[in-house]
C-alpha cells in the first residue's frame, strides 16, 4: 500500500507535458522541536516527507489524448492502482482535457479516485486582499512553488539516485529563483531564463500540494526502513 499523488503539468506548443509521482510517507519523530507542521497521528508525533517514485516527460507535440492514455496506464500499474490521486494543471488547456480525464475515469481507467484539475494563476495569495484570497477558485503558482521550496530545503523531498529523469528534475529545481515583477512589484518564482523548462518542477509541486487521506501512508522506522503501519487504522475510502 502507499499514499500517492500524481502531479501532471500539461505542456503547450513549446513546453513538455510531464508527470511526477510522489509517495507521502510519515516520519516518526521524538525531537523536542519538530517541524512546525508536525502533528499527532495515532498517538505518535509525525511529519510528512515526499518520496519521488516516478518521473515522466512526453516529447514535444504529444497530443493530450496520448498523455491521458499514458497516465491512465500508469495509474493501473500494481504499485499505484487504487492508491494514487491525479492532480493536473488545467491552466490554458481548456475544458477538453478535463473532459478526457473525466471520460477515462467514468470508464474505469483512472483508478478509484476522480482526477482533480488545478488552475494556476500568477503571484502569491498574500498579494491579494484578505477577502479575495479564497474567492477565485484558482491556486497561486507562487504558493505552489513556495511549498515545494520549503519542503525541499528541509530535506523532506526525497529524490532517489538513479531514478530516470531525476537529474533533469534536479537541474530544473536549481534553475528556479525568486524574481520581482517590475510592473507590479510582486515576487514570483520563475525559471532563470526563458529557455529553461519548468514542467517537471510544476509536476513535482502539484504532487506535494494536495494531501489526501484516501490511503494510509507508510512510515520510516528509526533505521530509515519503509514500513506499513501495524498500529494504524486503514483509511482507504473504497
Amino acid at each position: 500500500m502507499g499514499n500517492y499523488v500524481i502531479g501532471l503539468d500539461l505542456g503547450q506548443r513549446r513546453d513538455f507535458s510531464a508527470a511526477v509521482v510522489t509517495e507521502r510517507v510519515h516520519q516518526v519523530t521524538v525531537d523536542l522541536e519538530p517541524p512546525n507542521d508536525a502533528y499527532i497521528y495515532e498517538e505518535r508525533m509525525v511529519y510528512d516527507t515526499y518520496h519521488v517514485r516516478h518521473i515522466q516527460r512526453w516529447p514535444l507535440g504529444t497530443p493530450y489524448g496520448s498523455v491521458v492514455d499514458d497516465v491512465a496506464e500508469l495509474m493501473r500499474t500494481p504499485e499505484f492502482r487504487g492508491h494514487a490521486v491525479l492532480l493536473f494543471d488545467a491552466t490554458g488547456v481548456g475544458g477538453a482535457v478535463g473532459d478526457m480525464f473525466d471520460k477515462a475515469y467514468r470508464a474505469g481507467r483512472m483508478g478509484q479516485h476522480r482526477p482533480r484539475a488545478v488552475t494556476l494563476t500568477g503571484g502569491f495569495s498574500r498579494d491579494l486582499p484578505a477577502d479575495a484570497r479564497s474567492s477565485t477558485g484558482a491556486t497561486h503558482k507562487g504558493d505552489l512553488i513556495a511549498r515545494l521550496a520549503t519542503l525541499h530545503e528541509a530535506g523532506r523531498v526525497k529524490l532517489p539516485l538513479g531514478l530516470p529523469l531525476a537529474d533533469v528534475l534536479e537541474k530544473e529545481m536549481r534553475a528556479f529563483q525568486l524574481k520581482q515583477d517590475p510592473r507590479t512589484g510582486h515576487l514570483l518564482y520563475e525559471a532563470k531564463r526563458e529557455s529553461d523548462h519548468d514542467d517537471l518542477v510544476i509536476a513535482l509541486a502539484l504532487s506535494v500540494w494536495y494531501r489526501h487521506n484516501r490511503d494510509e501512508p507508510r512510515y520510516l522506522d528509526p533505521k530509515g526502513r519503509l514500513q506499513d503501519k501495524w498500529w494504524a487504522v486503514a483509511t482507504n475510502w473504497r
